[in-house]
This record gives C-alpha cells, sequence and structure tokens, in this order.
C-alpha cells in the first residue's frame, strides 16, 4: 500500500502502549484510525488525546462476539478496513510461577493467542474480503508467542 491517507486502520490493544503509539503514526499518516480496547476509560481518553479522525470501541479481543462487533462497526463507520493491528495483550500479575493462578493463565491466553484468531476470522476475514473485492487492502496479522510478556 503506497499511499496511507485517508485509509483505515484498526488497533486492538490501541489505548495504550505499543496500540496508541501505532495509532498516533497511523493519524500522523492521515489515516482514519479505530482503537479498540477492553478499558472503556482508558479508550475514550487515548480518542480524546490523540485526536483527529479516531474513533473507540468497546472490544474483547478473548470474545469472538465482541471482535466480530468491531468489524461490523468498522465497516458501517467506514465501510473498509485497510490495516488491522492485533496488538492486543496482557501478562498475569508478576508473581511467582506457583502463585499464579490457573485463571490467569486462562486470561493470558484468551487474549494473547484467541484473540489474535478472533482478529484474523473476525476483523480479518472482513479485511480479505475486501482485499479480494479491491485488490488494495492488507491485513497485518502476525504470529504470537503463548504470551506476549
Amino acid at each position: 500500500m503506497k499511499e496511507l491517507r485517508g485509509r483505515v486502520a484498526v488497533v486492538t490493544g490501541g489505548a495504550s502502549g505499543i496500540g496508541k503509539a501505532l495509532a498516533k503514526a497511523f493519524l500522523g499518516e492521515g489515516m482514519k484510525v479505530v482503537i479498540a480496547d477492553v478499558e472503556e476509560r482508558a479508550l475514550q481518553a487515548a480518542t480524546q488525546e490523540l485526536g483527529g479522525e479516531i474513533s473507540g470501541v468497546v472490544t474483547d479481543v478473548s470474545d469472538p462476539a465482541s471482535v466480530n462487533a468491531l468489524a461490523e462497526r468498522v465497516f458501517a463507520l467506514h465501510g473498509a478496513c485497510h490495516i488491522l493491528c492485533n496488538n492486543a495483550g496482557v501478562s498475569a500479575p508478576n508473581l511467582d510461577l506457583w502463585e499464579t493462578e490457573p485463571s490467569d493463565f486462562q486470561w493470558v491466553h484468551g487474549v494473547n493467542v484467541q484473540g489474535v484468531a478472533h482478529g484474523v476470522q473476525g476483523a480479518g476475514a472482513l479485511v480479505a474480503r475486501e482485499a479480494v473485492r479491491w485488490a488494495e487492502a492488507h491485513a497485518l496479522a502476525r504470529e504470537h508467542s503463548g504470551s506476549k510478556g
């Protein structure tokens, strides 16, 4: 994709950290940006701070229905998604391994592994549909290790 201006980027985990930095960079290129995050207050604060053509959608990437709702919202708002960054990630509390609860492992796996799969199958499928239709869209999804810690 040679020209980013006017294109649409979606960034999961976009309310903070790397996701927020990606959103800022995309906005700097003149893109329309949708950030998705499970933390509603952080999402609102990030959209206000970053300004520009940005919107936020509360999304739990560990839930396929939530990711599908994100995809539908993006296409309702913009009619396309040219760049998808499956960026959301979490880590378990900083405890010794034997003090970590099984639910912590399930949560980390749900976001860091399943969340990427849901993004590819949900929003990524819609990006791919547009790629076939317009021969221009690109889905940027990468394989992830078991956790992004």
